[in-house]
């Protein structure tokens, strides 16, 4: 376990994003799917509970189902799915302190070891004080595994109300983002994106158990 007030001196608040359509899953409520007899969220949930003391889910139907989760259950406040940075911006909205720790419900793979590391990103003041998200980088950027500051908001709010939701564009155009490697982490990012990854996942999964 991590302990957050070491690492930075403060608090800090954590989303699970679990508010997409689903495309991908003929429009399933992609936290809500079991793997290995549970739901993606708890794996998120159980990833993210040891590094945060303000933890919310990001979802945008089936409220009623996260909120047996006993956590903050937030939505986007504009309709027709504007895509991650509308959770994004819901979340830093809702967060009880400076920065937030994100990460997707789909990848059930991920520990909180190899989140931690974008906590080690921030213990210097200096650090803390220059930049206003930290990122993996992993087979390319990982927006959706990160730490914003809250000044992202009204960067975030300014290009939804523009419509310009493009996530990735917008980061690499930043100079106050930094890119981590994550370390120790071949399989974390697996997404379970569609039906054929999430039973990759599950083989994944039973072939731990039985090495264990």
């Amino acid at each position: 376990m991590v302990d957050v007030n070491s690492s930075l001196m403060s608090g800090l608040s954590g989303l699970i994003l679990a508010g997409g359509e689903g495309r991908r899953m003929a429009g399933r409520d992609k936290g809500l799917i079991s793997l290995a007899q549970k739901p993606l969220v708890e794996y998120a949930i159980e990833c993210m509970a040891p590094l945060v003391d303000d933890l919310s889910i990001s979802c945008n139907r089936n409220r009623e189902l996260y909120q047996d989760y006993q956590l903050a259950c937030i939505s986007d406040e504009l309709e027709n799915y504007q895509g991650p940075m509308a959770g994004l911006a819901a979340g830093l909205r809702h967060a009880k302190h400076d920065w937030l720790l994100v990460m997707p419900c789909d990848t059930p793979l991920m520990t909180s070891h190899v989140m931690a590391q974008l906590l080690d990103c921030l213990k210097t003041e200096k650090t803390r004080n220059s930049l206003q998200a930290i990122l993996f980088s992993h087979q390319g950027l990982q927006p959706l595994h990160g730490l914003y500051h809250k000044s992202m908001l009204p960067i975030f709010e300014q290009c939804l109300a523009e419509n310009k939701n493009a996530l990735q564009r917008l980061l690499r155009s930043m100079d106050s983002i930094h890119i981590h490697q994550a370390l120790d982490a071949e399989l974390s990012f697996n997404n379970a994106n569609d039906p054929e990854e999430l039973h990759t996942i599950e083989c994944l999964l039973a072939d731990n158990e039985h090495n264990v």
